[in-house]
């Protein structure tokens, strides 16, 4: 196993209640989601943390930084987890065309990794690409997925809508 996947696992769930749905993991070796050391570059995991945990919303981004471990066991224990629609990193700067190739390619891997969830879970798609490219695919396979418009990715200016249309959503 890779990284990568050593620190997905640690933090699986026994029982998922609400899986996001990303694009891959970075192309950078030390900023995944579930990296516990991260000093940079983390935008997902700070917003998706503050979304799902109110009570953190108003921490800076250092006292989170600070207490991540924690904090990523906190996600577990509450039924969360994070996937990625591509196994793989996908090059940075990589056009949206190619990358929506990329995801499309693998939706039959991703299907294969969050089929064993698809009863009891619930799924929350975050990008444009991946909710463009995912969703009818996973909903039609009878996945339940949350949100019926693209969540843009936090990092690229749209934190304000990100944290509206996660706030939107049956996170129970």
């Amino acid at each position: 196993m890779n990284k990568v996947t050593i620190a997905r696992e640690k933090y699986r769930p026994e029982f998922i209640k609400l899986m996001f749905i990303a694009e891959a993991p970075p192309c950078s070796d030390d900023r995944f989601f579930y990296f516990e050391d991260v000093k940079k570059g983390d935008s997902l995991f700070l917003h998706i943390i503050r979304a799902v945990f109110p009570d953190l919303e108003n921490w800076e981004t250092k006292q989170i930084r600070a207490k991540k471990e924690e904090l990523l066991y906190r996600f577990k224990d509450a039924g969360y987890f994070l996937e990625d629609s591509a196994s793989e990193s996908i090059p940075k700067g990589t056009t949206t065309r190619n990358k929506e190739r990329i995801i499309t390619e693998s939706q039959q891997d991703l299907r294969n990794r969050i089929e064993p969830y698809k009863k009891h879970t619930k799924f929350v798609l975050l990008s444009a690409t991946v909710f463009k490219v995912n969703y009818l695919f996973l909903k039609e396979a009878g996945f339940n997925i949350l949100n019926q418009v693209a969540i843009p990715f936090p990092g690229s200016g749209q934190q304000n809508k990100f944290k509206k249309l996660i706030a939107d959503l049956d996170l129970s």
